[in-house]
Parts: C-alpha cells; sequence; structure tokens
C-alpha cells in the first residue's frame, strides 16, 4: 500500500518526532516523487549543522523504517505502509552471515549454531547437476521449476529439465519443493496455473512449497506489463488457494519491492513467502520462509552459477 508522505508526517507529527527543542522545520514534499525535502525557518539551525536538527532527522527515518518499505535511497524515496494481516519476522539480521565452513549464508542463534537450512534453486537454466555432490555440499532442499507461462504468447510450457532434475533431486534424498513462473493475468488464469502444477508433481514426493512465482518482466510486450494490483493479487491467491485446496504448502516468491509495489500485502497473510534480496542481510519486514540471497552462487555438483537461499521453513 503506497502512502503519501503527508501521512507519514502525520504521523510522526502524533508522536512527536518532528518537534526538537529550539528548532521548527517546515517540509517542502515534492510529491510526484515523494522526496522529503527538510527547509529550515527563519531563525533556526540548518539541519545540516545542528544536532537539534539532526535529532529530527534521525528520529524521522527510524520511525519510518520501523512502519514502512522504503523503496529509492532516502530521501528521495517512496513509502509503502507494513501491513498488519502479515506476520512480521521476528529475525535477528545480524545473525544471517556466511559460515566458514560452507561458504554459504544461514541463519544462526546466539551460540552461533545454525538455525536454517541451505536450499537452491534450479530450472532449465542450469545443465546436469550432479545432486550427490550438491548434498555434500551441505544443500537439504531443493526448488525446481515445473514450467513457466510465456510472457508473449500465454501459453505454458512445462521446463524441459523439470523430470531430470527432480528425479535427481529426490534420489539424493534431498527436501524437494516446485515453482511456476506465472504470467497470469486474472484468478482464473493463477488457477489455471496452479492445477497444472499439480497434476505434473502428482506422482512426485513434495515435501517442500508448491509456489508461485510473480516478478517484473521488462518488455511492454508482456502480458502482464501494467498489469494493476488487484489484477496480480487475484492471480497469486488464485494459485495459493488451488494449492492448498490439494494438501500442499502454498508459497509466494518475489522481490522485497515487487512485493510493496505491485501486490496486495493484506490478502497474503496466509501464504508463506519467499524473498529475493541479494545482499548480506534482509531487508524485509514480513515472515518469510526462504531467503534468495545470490543469483550468482558457486556450489560443487552444479555447472554455472546457481541461485541459493537461505531456508527456515
Amino acid at each position: 500500500m503506497k502512502i503519501s508522505l503527508r501521512k507519514v508526517l502525520l504521523a510522526l507529527s502524533s508522536v512527536g518526532l518532528l518537534l526538537s527543542a529550539g528548532v521548527i522545520i517546515g517540509i517542502n514534499i515534492n510529491f510526484s516523487r515523494l522526496s522529503p525535502v527538510f527547509i529550515v525557518t527563519e531563525n533556526a539551525y540548518t539541519l545540516e549543522k545542528s544536532a537539534e536538527g539532526q535529532l529530527v532527522e534521525d528520529n524521522f527515518w527510524r520511525f519510518a523504517r520501523a512502519s514502512y518499505i522504503l523503496i529509492g535511497n532516502p530521501p528521495d524515496c517512496e513509502f509503502y505502509k507494513i501491513v498488519s494481516q502479515v506476520p512480521r519476522h521476528d529475525y535477528d539480521v545480524d545473525s544471517f552471515y556466511i559460515d566458514d565452513e560452507s561458504s554459504c549464508m544461514y541463519y544462526h542463534d546466539g551460540l552461533g549454531q545454525r538455525q536454517s537450512k541451505l536450499a537452491i534453486d534450479v530450472s532449465s537454466h542450469q545443465s546436469a547437476i550432479d545432486w550427490e555432490a550438491v548434498k555434500d555440499a551441505g544443500v537439504s532442499v531443493a526448488m525446481i521449476r515445473v514450467g513457466y507461462r510465456g510472457y508473449g504468447t500465454g501459453v505454458i510450457v512445462k521446463d524441459e529439465s523439470f523430470d531430470m532434475h527432480i528425479s535427481g533431486a529426490l534420489d539424493a534424498g534431498l527436501d524437494v519443493g516446485v515453482y511456476f513462473f506465472s504470467q497470469a493475468v486474472n484468478h482464473d488464469e493463477g488457477v489455471e496455473e496452479a492445477r497444472y502444477v499439480l497434476n505434473i508433481i502428482e506422482n512426485y514426493d513434495i515435501s517442500s512449497p508448491v509456489v508461485i512465482d510473480t516478478e517484473y518482466v521488462a518488455d511492454e510486450e508482456a502480458r502482464t506489463w501494467g498489469l494493476d494490483v488487484d489484477s496480480r493479487t487475484d492471480a497469486v491467491t488464485g494459485f495459493c488457494d488451488t494449492v492448498k485446496a490439494a494438501g500442499y504448502e502454498a508459497m509466494i516468491y518475489s522481490n522485497r519491492n515487487w512485493y510493496a509495489q505491485s501486490l496486495d500485502m493484506t490478502r497474503l497473510g496466509d501464504y508463506r513467502l519467499w524473498v529475493a534480496q541479494y545482499g548480506n542481510q534482509p531487508d524485509f519486514p514480513y515472515k518469510f520462509d526462504g531467503w534468495q540471497y545470490t543469483e550468482s552462487g558457486e556450489l560443487d555438483g552444479v555447472n554455472g552459477n546457481v541461485d541459493i537461499n537461505v531456508w527456515l521453513e
């Protein structure tokens, strides 16, 4: 839910965060860019030079980050309200770090013990995989693409490597889940994609979630180009509800900004979330069970780069 800066400022005023002794601040707001520009009134210190002004600014951004997902680099950013309908996570983000033994990211407890699993997600973009070597490298979860809907044609296509990858992962004793790259434009198409996936996986032992992958396609010819938030969310819920009705765990995959900008999060509190955000720490307020922290990982058993995930389910 995109929020105007005016509402953010009103909220700040209500808790007294815009007032500091000896400093009166005016705000010049460019609503088209949602960029707060701090202007000091006459007889007040400039924000850049006064300790009081710096305190006001620090308080502003502390409040903003606690209540909103910020898109862009402050102060030139947009505010998206963190909704109450989706649980927040309680992870200590400082406890996500690269493990010296494996050179992979894990979540750790206060004593440095691993509290997460290592997962990879693969598709036909990966060639033949040595799944035993992957397992020996510490991977315990494999998320495998079932297929995709063409972003231009709308035709559903099975991933040509699906059967090879899922058989190899299961034979190696990994927990296996699946995902589908969606280009659904409404609820019915989301249901159609879910039924397609369910039909393909019915004879496989799926112990991890069944996932809809919803993300940006940088092509104006894409069928989802300009799709409104409600229609995209309808497609996602159609997929997830169909998966849940079939007895599987439903999950949504997307990146941090796409969740905030392109989905109605107030409707997604019943599903597990898998977030893509590349870096050393996740910056995502909602409870997530998977964090894809790199798309360029290197792992024994896989030729070339592979997506690697911290798995917390």
